[in-house]
């Protein structure tokens, strides 16, 4: 095993964010008896997107964000309480989304066993994100967990990543991988701190930078484990 430190986003990582933000906005329609198709959660899933550009750039706060992807989301499909309203309850709803992603339990279980410290690192409100990950039964793998708000730095800031190196005790940079699904904030943040990184799931435009890009967890564990060729090593 190259690593004996690893790092790995929430959402869209040991999360399967996409399952969760279904059954959520499947929960939020059926508060006005309205049974909604898989449509309306591709585009809240959109808005979301663009909006965390905005805030990973500095341009727009946490709690604007929380607020106005439902500004635009009813806009298109309309919904009988304001954003105000829903964004609470949308908060309070997504701590209890607990769809972990598939072949995330058993690599950080293979992970733990071979002696690497695992960590969580996510951009997300610490309290909801790290519920998330107990409630999906992924915290007994976990070493130690990170967020932003309570770092006081959102990834790719420097000073993000050098709290959680040094906090995880690790000495050499060379050692450790961070594993996200976002190209810039996790590959190129990890990559200019001096960090080896992987680009999961594609979910963005593949970042040419990452040390490994990979489409499941299971792939990334053949890499780790079996040194396998079928997804590419980008050296």
């Amino acid at each position: 095993m190259k690593y004996t430190c690893i790092f790995f986003d929430i959402d869209n990582c040991l999360m399967d964010t996409p399952t969760s933000e279904r059954r959520t906005i499947k929960a939020l329609y059926a508060q006005q008896g309205q049974i909604v198709g898989d449509e309306v959660t591709e585009t809240y899933r959109r808005i979301n997107k663009e909006l965390w550009v905005h805030l990973d750039a500095g341009e727009i706060t946490r709690k604007e964000l929380e607020v106005k992807r439902f500004h635009e989301l009813f806009k298109i499909y309309p919904f009988f309480k304001t954003p105000e309203e829903v964004s609470p309850w949308f908060l309070d709803r997504w701590a209890t989304a607990i769809d972990p992603m598939p072949g995330a339990d058993h690599l950080l279980q293979r992970l733990t066993e071979a002696g690497v410290r695992v960590y969580t690192a996510s951009n997300g409100i610490g309290k909801t994100m790290n519920g998330r990950v107990a409630g999906a039964g992924l915290d007994k793998w976990v070493t130690g967990a990170f967020s932003a708000d309570e770092i006081g730095f959102m990834k790719p800031a420097y000073e993000y990543f050098d709290y959680i190196f040094r906090e995880s005790g690790e000495t050499d940079k060379h050692k450790a991988l961070f594993v996200g699904d976002n190209p810039v904030t996790d590959v190129d943040g990890a990559l200019d701190y001096g960090m080896d990184a992987c680009l999961l799931g594609w979910r963005y435009t593949e970042n040419p930078r990452a040390t490994y890009s990979v489409p499941t967890m299971k792939a990334l564990e053949d890499i780790l484990f079996d040194g396998s060729e079928q997804t590419e090593e980008k050296k």
